[in-house]
């Protein structure tokens, strides 16, 4: 009779981009290309040193910045002044929303920012930040500020630095105001620390368009998913069923290159690109609720059974093999947001970025070796 073994059976929970090891058919991190590429920098929330973000990405224009009280920065005249304070619950107050404008001045992110309830920019002074200005200019340093990351991904919270005296944002109580803005820290203490969300009530993403041309396939690699053993030491041939059982993850991104999205669920239809040798197609159709930028990882069971003769004194290994591609497409897209103001507005982006990892070509092995010493 002979005997079976099992080896390499692959196990689960995985994340599929983190992990370059195949087993689930897992795939190797997968780094977007993008121009201007400087050395990232970490941050540290506890010491106060300073992230800057890898070709940081553009802030969504409308949003809404939370505070570490929990309150949102609030437009409110404040003895006299138009101040900055951290004091609204309601993401639907009308002087919470902002508008933000983008640029990149000195390799940093720095934006100009908007009050839409009072219709003013930002500005520095001395310390204080009011809402006070017209000038649309970037002339003015008090009315810039650099958009500095703590963190990564949903965990992320973010920093303002003020270009005209290069100190932090945060929230201070001080000389009769509460809880209002000012720039007067060197770091990313608690105090500063924001969370930025976007003044979005629905978003619905549609006509997606792979720009296939522009595809890349990032590697292709043979991966063995499972092997099993039989092991005759008998004199006589034996038959026997292997069972041989494995898990396949197949994982997909969809993200936006030049523009960040801050956690929006989505409601979100598009093909999705596959690596089938050698090329790229479009194999599926994907229609749910999205978060841009979160990994969506399909993971499938299968099990099958492989009959073996066994000759005597002999070990029969059988393998089941996949090839693991993965993929980078630059695609089009149009996006429609309601915002918290009731507004509805379309926008066309064509900086969406697809990451994908699948497996294909799929085949059994069959090799076989005499016992060591017969």
């Amino acid at each position: 009779m002979a005997r079976l073994v099992s080896s390499g059976i692959i196990g689960k929970g995985h994340n599929i981009f983190d992990d370059g090891g195949f087993g689930e058919v897992h795939a190797d991190p997968i780094k977007v290309e993008r121009p201007h590429k400087r050395p990232p920098q970490k941050q540290n929330a506890e010491n106060g040193t300073t992230t800057k973000v890898d070709e940081p990405k553009e802030l969504p224009k409308h949003v809404c910045f939370k505070g570490d009280n929990g309150l949102y920065l609030s437009a409110r005249m404040v003895e006299g002044y138009p101040y900055l304070q951290f004091a609204s619950d309601d993401i639907g107050d009308p002087s919470v929303r902002f508008t933000t404008y983008n640029y990149m001045i000195d390799g940093k992110r720095v934006i100009r920012v908007k009050s839409d309830h009072f219709g003013k920019f930002w500005r520095r002074s001395p310390n204080w930040i009011w809402c006070d200005t017209d000038d649309t200019s970037t002339d003015n340093r008090d009315t810039l500020f650099e958009v500095v990351r703590v963190g990564d991904d949903a965990d992320a919270v973010y920093g303002l630095r003020n270009l005209g005296n290069n100190h932090i944002c945060h929230r201070l109580t001080y000389e009769g105001k509460e809880s209002c803005l000012n720039a007067s820290i060197p770091s990313v203490r608690k105090e500063a620390q924001l969370k930025i969300e976007e003044a979005v009530l629905l978003r619905k993403i549609y006509g997606v368009d792979y720009h296939l041309k522009d595809a890349k396939i990032l590697n292709n690699k043979v991966r063995t998913l499972v092997t099993r053993e039989a092991v005759n030491a008998g004199s006589m041939p034996s038959k026997n069923t292997l069972t041989l059982k494995y898990v396949v993850s197949n994982g997909k991104i969809w993200d936006a290159s030049r523009s960040l999205r801050l956690g929006i669920k989505s409601s979100f239809q598009a093909g999705v690109p596959e690596v089938v040798t050698g090329s790229i197609t479009l194999e599926s159709e994907f229609d749910t609720s999205y978060i841009w930028g979160e990994n969506t990882v399909n993971t499938e069971e299968f099990s099958t059974d492989y009959e073996v003769i066994v000759p005597p004194h002999t070990v029969i290994t059988v393998r089941i093999l996949a090839t693991q591609g993965t993929c980078q497409v630059p695609f089009s897209y149009t996006q429609e947001d309601i915002l918290t103001t009731g507004e509805k507005k379309v926008t066309k982006y064509d900086d969406g970025i697809f990451r994908g990892v699948n497996s294909f070509g799929f085949k059994s092995e069959v090799t076989e070796r005499k016992i060591n010493g017969e």
